[in-house]
């Protein structure tokens, strides 16, 4: 009996073919494998990080709980008088660094001829050491004339006339509201930064 291979290139050798069938097998069969354990591998990983969410959120009302407990174990009007005396003793602190000779000396320069000055009454705001000042002047010219010498001296800003009232012999009786500083905190006029909100 004749035996033929009519293929353009005929395998003369059968087990070549074979060995080549058995490695892309075996190459199939790893990489089946290796995905197998990728997916048990991130399957365990997603396992883990609900686990940890579960535990954040559990730890997260804990925490809320908590805090409401203890919103409720505050006493609001003990707070609010602490706030209160706080703000009183930073006043008198504020107070007793102001120097009653040193701002007469400067009033004393900026105080036009015409203007008389009445009352003082210095405070202290959100940490700016604050001035009111009730004047009797002439006219509104003169009132004028003494705010812009106050901001020309660089130791006060935010100076304004709050409230003005004409008296029986034609003068004004004038209250000025100006932000102070101290000399330690006044520096020259190129140096200094003026304060958020303040004009000059």
């Amino acid at each position: 009996m004749l035996k033929g291979n009519l293929a353009t290139r005929p395998f003369y050798s059968e087990r070549l073919a074979s060995l080549a069938i058995g490695a892309v097998a075996l190459g199939a069969l790893l990489l089946t494998a290796y995905n197998g354990l990728e997916i048990i591998a991130r399957s365990s990983e997603r396992t883990e990080l609900r686990g940890r969410i579960a535990r954040d959120l559990a730890e997260a009302s804990s925490v809320r709980t908590a805090t409401t407990e203890l919103q409720r174990t505050v006493d609001r009007t003990t707070l609010g008088r602490l706030a209160a005396s706080t703000s009183e003793a930073n006043d008198v602190i504020g107070q007793r660094t102001f120097s009653w000779t040193e701002f007469f000396d400067l009033i004393e320069k900026t105080l036009p001829a015409d203007v008389r000055l009445v009352t003082v009454s210095p405070r202290v705001e959100r940490g700016v050491f604050k001035v009111s000042m009730s004047v009797v002047a002439r006219d509104l010219a003169d009132v004028s004339a003494f705010v812009d010498a106050l901001l020309q001296t660089g130791r006060f800003y935010d100076a304004a006339t709050v409230d003005m009232q004409r008296r029986e012999d034609s003068s004004l009786n004038a209250k000025v509201d100006a932000a102070y500083l101290s000399p330690e905190a006044a520096k020259p006029a190129a140096a200094r930064t003026i304060p958020a909100g303040a004009t000059r």
